[in-house]
Order: C-alpha cells, then sequence, then structure tokens
C-alpha cells in the first residue's frame, strides 16, 4: 500500500512539475503608416444599361427587370 501511494505521489509532482509553462515576455510593436487617399470624382458619363437581370424588393412591391442585348423585359408588382 506504501509503495502505491509513494508511487502515485510521485507521478503527480512529476505531472505538475512537467506541465508548468514558461510565459516569456513577448513585446508588440506597432507601426504606423500614413495613407493618401485620392478621391476621384466620378465624370458625367452616360448610364448605359449592361445586360443582365436585376430584382427589387421593398415596402411598395417587386420589381423585375431582364436585358439581353436589345430585348428587355420589365415586370412591376406594386401592392
Amino acid at each position: 500500500m506504501k509503495k502505491a501511494v509513494f508511487t502515485l505521489a510521485s507521478l503527480a509532482i512529476l505531472m505538475v512539475a512537467g506541465c508548468k509553462e514558461d510565459k516569456t515576455k513577448t513585446e508588440k510593436v506597432i507601426i504606423e503608416k500614413q495613407v493618401e487617399t485620392q478621391v476621384e470624382t466620378p465624370a458625367e458619363a452616360p448610364t448605359k444599361e449592361s445586360d443582365g437581370t436585376s430584382l427589387s424588393i421593398d415596402n411598395k412591391g417587386v420589381e423585375f427587370s431582364t436585358k439581353d442585348g436589345e430585348n428587355k423585359t420589365e415586370v412591376n408588382i406594386n401592392k
């Protein structure tokens, strides 16, 4: 019985000593750079509708439109 207690106590001491973490001091270095922002104003270009499909849903209703080349379809569903 004494050997079992001695063995378990030895294992417990080894586990505590083995699991102990060494915390090293780390330093954080923050480098700040100034970023130049350039705002371009869009030129007044005529709006050209591209081919595709759009779906718009709001509290007034649903609007669905599709365009393929010169064929254009619009569907409006209002409350």
